[in-house]
């Protein structure tokens, strides 16, 4: 078989919704969203639909691996690097390459992330695989797109200073840290690739490849940030020396696990050495490429593989490339790498952008809608059930960013409550949970059980009421960080206008039990959003919609005042929705949105700069049939 017939790059998206072939990385999905006790490896429970959204085992992405360990809990373990890795022949390695000591490579990183697909036997179970990534700043990571988008109810962890990564390995050094958000270039042409293996031809290989990984958790300062190579620099000269760096597999077949440092180095080739070998299917405004291949044997040549993907390729201490295709086997042609200096504007711009809060369940950094069933219908059973709708992470994916339904996990009798919100670490956990009025007005929280110990009660443990007299506010928002002091808050609003804040002590309980009134005059608006840092200058925002549908901004000034008191119109139109939010940033550009649901169930998601302004003020259709649900949030 040629090498042409045997692409390395993506052939499908999803039966559940990942990229396969590749030297790729990115999986499909996690978290306690299933509904039997925790597996007996550790694992968490599966999604209660797991067979009905698990990947093909055929489309597996190559070098990742059955799960049979718990996995990573974020944290520091021992001194910040674990020095070189003891490996016997032919574990996994770039081709070609040799074990490196992290401390030489401090701005690299494994990303490993957890997904659900079929084993031989056609049964669900928990599956892993490996991509490799760059430190930006202690929060921002930077690794290839296809690592990174369609990861329905998937979980993804940066692990740093370590060289060995692998799944059960006894860290006595290192960092893991979790995802909290995500920017892909939106012109990452997923959407291609998917087309392509629907209509059973070639798919394209990855075009614009690069995503930044924004992390819940700080990175250690010796983990230092890697140099960019500048917006619109020359490139290398035809042969210069660059040196390789991932945590790939072994082999050039990619049959064995990746997760080891190596390091190699390779010659930079120039643009028509590289379309001599991949013909137009090479940009060379947005591609480079790399290596010193052997058609032949390639386990004699040298290149990246599968798990190196997203990882750098250095020339003089700066980094000029991403890791992001080729064809199969690994080393028989060029590696080839998304041009750095195509995309260092947006990525910096990244890095410098405040760090929002996205209403993501699983773990992904991708945001996730929780939507509860008013009727019977399509996604529901019964009235009451609570259905999560994932999101891949990309709004140009062909799907409106929405990668899968989870159907059950949540279960039912939901319509308990007269609101259903969820909050960020109430816990000072970083982790989500869902808060919940009743009709008396009690408040009650649901806590993620990550272990599921309790299956009655999986994914939550038992409910923990929070408050009482709660049915005094005729509409409760949720804000992260309104004080200053880095906790979540709740609002709520009283039938006079009055608006008040109480705010989380990071222990379950208040910090101010009875409330502060921060405004008056409220009653004029019939919905309030809290869509976080609407001005990207890190103060949170509430969004007023008048009957008329005028909506209106206001400002926080961060310590429990306002910029502007007297509000700020935004907008006019809004009255269309009988239901809108904000998730956070659903389109994976890393900025809020905004999204709305029409009484005939057509949801349209509206795209902002992250400025206060708007890129997509008209809105796009994502998606239909939303009727049969009563609740977003």
């Amino acid at each position: 078989m040629s090498n042409e017939d045997n692409p390395r790059w993506s052939k499908g998206r999803r039966v559940a919704g990942a990229l396969t072939g590749l030297v790729l990385g990115g999986a499909a999905f996690l978290l306690p969203t299933g509904v039997a006790s925790a597996a007996p490896d550790g694992l968490p429970p599966l999604p209660a639909n797991a067979k009905d959204i698990a990947l093909e085992h055929s489309r597996i992405p190559s070098g990742a691996q059955k799960a049979t360990k718990p996995m990573p809990v974020a944290g520091t373990y021992g001194a910040a690097f674990s020095g070189r890795a003891t490996v016997k022949t032919g574990d996994s390695r770039i081709i070609g390459g040799e074990l490196a000591n992290p401390a030489d490579h401090p701005g690299v990183v494994a990303v490993r992330s957890y997904f659900v697909a079929w084993d031989e036997d056609g049964n669900a179970g928990w599956y892993y695989s490996t991509c490799t990534g760059t430190v930006l700043s202690s929060t921002k990571v930077l690794t290839a797109a296809h690592c990174n988008v369609d990861l329905p109810f998937g979980t993804t962890f940066v692990i740093a200073g370590v060289a060995d990564a692998r799944e059960g390995v006894d860290w006595s050094a290192g960092q893991v840290a979790r995802v909290g958000s995500t920017w892909t270039d939106q012109r990452y042409n997923y959407k291609a690739q998917y087309d392509a293996w629907v209509a059973h031809t070639t798919p394209p290989p990855p075009l614009h490849d690069v995503s930044v990984l924004t992390l819940k958790d700080a990175l250690n300062s010796k983990y230092t940030p890697v140099t960019l190579a500048d917006q619109g620099a020359a490139a290398p000269a035809d042969g210069t020396a660059a040196t390789i760096v991932g945590y790939g597999t072994t082999d050039p077949d990619g049959d064995t696990p990746a997760g080891i440092l190596y390091a190699a180095e390779v010659p930079v080739q120039q643009n028509s050495d590289c379309t001599a070998t991949y013909g137009s299917i090479f940009n060379t405004t947005a591609m480079m490429c790399a290596g010193s291949p052997n058609s032949s044997t390639p386990e004699n040549g040298v290149d990246t593989c599968h798990g190196d993907s997203g990882g750098p390729i250095f020339v003089d201490g700066k980094q000029i490339g991403v890791t992001s295709w080729g064809y199969d086997p690994c080393a028989s042609t060029y590696g080839v790498y998304a041009r750095v200096s195509s995309y260092s504007d947006d990525i910096k711009a990244d890095v410098t952008r405040n760090g929002l809060v996205n209403l993501d369940w699983t773990g992904d950094g991708h945001s996730d809608f929780l939507v509860r069933c008013k009727t019977t219908g399509w996604a529901c059973a019964a009235s009451g059930r609570v259905v999560m709708v994932s999101g891949s992470g990309l709004g140009t994916d062909g799907f409106g960013g929405i990668s899968g339904y989870d159907f059950g996990s949540f279960g039912g009798g939901w319509n308990i409550y007269t609101k259903l919100m969820r909050v960020t670490s109430w816990n000072n956990d970083k982790k989500p949970s869902i808060i919940a009025r009743d009709a008396n007005g009690g408040l009650w929280q649901y806590k993620i059980d990550e272990d599921a110990t309790d299956s009655n009660n999986a994914p939550f443990y038992p409910r923990i009421k929070i408050g009482s007299g709660w049915n005094m506010f005729n509409d409760i928002m949720v804000t992260n960080n309104w004080m200053g002091d880095g906790m979540p808050n709740l609002m709520g609003r009283k039938p006079n206008g009055e608006l008040w804040i109480y705010t989380s002590d990071g222990a379950g309980g208040w910090k101010n039990p009875s409330g502060t009134r921060i405004g008056t005059g409220w009653g004029m608006f019939n919905t309030i959003l809290t869509p976080g840092s609407w001005q990207g200058d890190g103060f949170q925002t509430l969004l007023g919609r008048k009957p008329d549908g005028r909506l209106y901004m206001y400002n926080s000034n961060g310590s429990g005042g306002w910029q502007n008191p007297s509000g700020t119109q935004i907008g006019s139109g809004w009255q269309m929705f009988t239901t809108f939010m904000s998730p956070g940033d659903w389109n994976g550009d890393d900025m809020i949105d905004l999204m709305g649901v029409k009484a005939d169930g057509t949801v349209r998601l509206y795209t902002t700069n992250g400025k206060a302004g708007w890129i997509d003020g008209a809105g796009k259709v994502i998606d239909t049939d939303w009727q049969i649900f009563d609740r977003v949030f």
